[in-house]
């Protein structure tokens, strides 16, 4: 008893120690709730002025949305070699913009203790963050823009894009909308990273082909069952004969609306599709889904000629 007791003090000190380090991280980022959405206000100091933005995080079906979401956000240089190996392009391609060098992390925490009764040691966990699904990111910044005539409505013509990256890890390109006028980057994710919005040179065909391989291999790594497995791969592979050798992109998008349709339907019942701060599950539904809407980007891309 008093073994378990002094862990479980020893569990509260360091979940208040990682709360107040968040705090001061978050010194300047501001976050909110309201429903089903989690709303963040960034004004960070850059020389003279300042750097601001506007995250939106909407959920499927959240459980535990809190304000501790541990959401931190810090200017970094476009520059630095550390950064750039970790986009996919090192000869300039992928950039960050100078006048928006704002990297945001969010990563909850581990904190199932906050909402337990006593000392049992065997009530579930239920204060960590969970949700179904995916959610959507969103960044709003003035701070760049997208150049194009229009407010409000979608802007193919620019190649700012949003990035997305384990923490410490490569960023890759999960951009489901951009908006035009001030720059508002949507994304969907099924599990939490850093996220940067950048200016993507590449060929959009290229990045297609990896989007691509991304998704299948995503689906070959998923729990599912033959059959399942196997009609994700057949509609993927369908996507893949119709772009590169039909060239026929309307049919493209047709069988990628069907695989992700698929990925909903299944989703809870033959795929796993919950997400949890303590990591004990694998979200195979919204990462999947994630990808395949990010792959649905960029083919809408080719279908527009930009």
């Amino acid at each position: 008893m008093r073994q378990g007791l002094g862990l479980r003090v020893l569990s509260i000190l360091a979940g208040v120690m990682a709360l107040g380090l968040a705090t001061l991280a978050c010194a300047q980022v501001t976050v909110t709730i309201q429903g089903n959405q989690a709303l963040a206000q960034i004004s960070l100091p850059n020389g003279g002025g300042t750097v601001d933005a506007d995250v939106t995080l909407t959920f499927d079906a959240p459980v535990n949305l809190s304000a501790e979401l541990n959401l931190t956000a810090q200017l970094v240089n476009q520059t630095d070699p550390a950064l750039v190996s970790r986009l996919p392009c090192l000869l300039a391609c992928v950039t960050v913009d100078p006048a928006f060098p704002l990297l945001i992390t969010v990563e909850p925490l581990d904190v199932p203790w906050l909402f337990r009764s006593g000392f049992e040691g065997v009530d579930a966990p239920v204060g960590n963050l969970q949700f179904l699904n995916t959610y959507e990111f969103e960044i709003h910044t003035a701070a760049i823009d997208c150049s194009a005539v229009g407010v409000g409505t979608p802007c193919p013509a620019t190649n700012y894009r949003l990035f997305k990256a384990p923490v410490g890890g490569a960023f890759t390109d999960y951009t489901s909308e951009i908006i035009k006028g001030s720059v508002r980057a949507r994304g969907r994710g099924g599990a939490f990273s850093q996220f940067l919005i950048v200016r993507d040179t590449r060929p959009t065909l290229l990045v297609e082909v990896e989007k691509d391989l991304a998704l299948q291999a995503r689906i070959v790594a998923a729990v599912l069952n033959g059959t399942l497995q196997g009609d994700l791969l057949g509609l993927l592979t369908n996507v893949q004969v119709a772009l590169l050798v039909n060239l026929d992109t309307v049919a493209a998008i047709a069988n990628l609306d069907a695989l992700i349709a698929e990925i909903e339907a299944n989703a809870g019942i033959d795929i796993a599709n919950r997400w949890s701060s303590d990591h004990s599950v694998v979200n195979d539904a919204g990462e999947m889904e994630s990808l395949a809407r990010t792959l649905r980007y960029t083919l809408m891309r080719l279908q527009s000629r930009n």
